[in-house]
């Protein structure tokens, strides 16, 4: 079986509540294809159907997805709608309200949080955040984070350095934290993290589309081979960052990293860890 730790739901309503004020210069500048457009027409009960159909054909027992707006009524409806959906919730855990709406959240349905560090433009390891992190480890609420490049184009690069998650993660030691896309440019960063640390996580998913921009030449496998030197196979959470609609679920993401961890000769076992049981074990699902 197969968990994908990392997925998107979008309807007009979502997406609308995602770009909420931005200027009309910034949307134009975002040149939003209209295939994607088209997508969005799709309501609840569509994706709700369309991902099922995916996960049972592909033997994907959850998916994970992340809410792209704080409080969203679709989303949370979307998740609830199936027991094999995760739900993590958008929050700025610097504003006063984090912890009040990490609560209200939780009663929605949500069982995560997903911290967008670099679009959000907050520092992540601010002190103000720190009322969000003590619950999170109470509560035992598990936490992925995007940090590096983003697609959005008002987010600041200096937020998304996954170093400044360091004392965060040192301070609250049973707290679980995974840094999505491979640190998606921050890779090094990343990896560094991960010293005499236990409870990070490194997750795959997304295109990994910022290799090109690196000071070296890694290839993806390269990053896994680097990954499972470091995190191991017991520190590595598989994630495809799949929006079902228009194009499907992203099935090529899914065989491009299986094929690499094959190359790699990595045994059947610790696959298995990696696509499914360290999902389960760090998000409690």
């Amino acid at each position: 079986m197969i968990i994908d730790a990392h997925a998107h739901m979008f309807t007009t309503g979502t997406f609308k509540e995602m770009i909420g004020n931005a200027p009309e210069r910034m949307l134009k500048a975002r040149k939003i294809p209209e295939k994607m457009m088209e997508g969005l027409k799709h309501d609840v009960k569509d994706n709700t159907a369309a991902w099922l159909e995916a996960m049972d054909r592909l033997g994907i027992e959850k998916t994970v997805f992340m809410a792209t707006s704080p409080q969203s009524e679709e989303f949370a409806k979307f998740i609830n709608s199936s027991n094999r959906f995760v739900g993590f919730a958008k929050i700025n855990p610097t504003l006063p309200d984090a912890v009040d709406t990490l609560k209200a959240e939780l009663k929605a349905g949500m069982t995560g949080v997903k911290l967008y560090a670099t679009s959000g433009r907050f520092d992540i390891g601010a002190q103000e955040a720190w009322p969000f992190y003590e619950l999170c480890e109470k509560e035992r609420i598990p936490i992925t984070i995007h940090f590096g490049v983003t697609i959005e184009l008002a987010s600041n690069l200096n937020a998304g350095n996954p170093l400044n998650i360091s004392r965060v993660i040192t301070e609250f030691p049973e707290l679980k934290v995974a840094i999505a896309h491979f640190g998606a440019g921050f890779f090094r960063e990343t990896l560094m993290l991960k010293y005499k640390r236990d409870n990070l996580f490194i997750e795959t998913s997304g295109t990994n589309n910022w290799l090109p921009y690196q000071d070296n030449f890694l290839t993806l496998r390269d990053v896994f081979r680097k990954s499972l030197t470091v995190f191991g196979p017991q520190g590595i959470i598989f994630g495809t960052d799949t929006t079902i609609f228009p194009d499907g679920y992203r099935e090529h993401i899914l065989k491009q990293q299986t094929d690499i961890l094959n190359e790699l000769k990595v045994p059947k076992s610790d696959i298995e860890d990696i696509i499914y049981n360290n999902a389960k074990r760090a998000f409690g699902i």
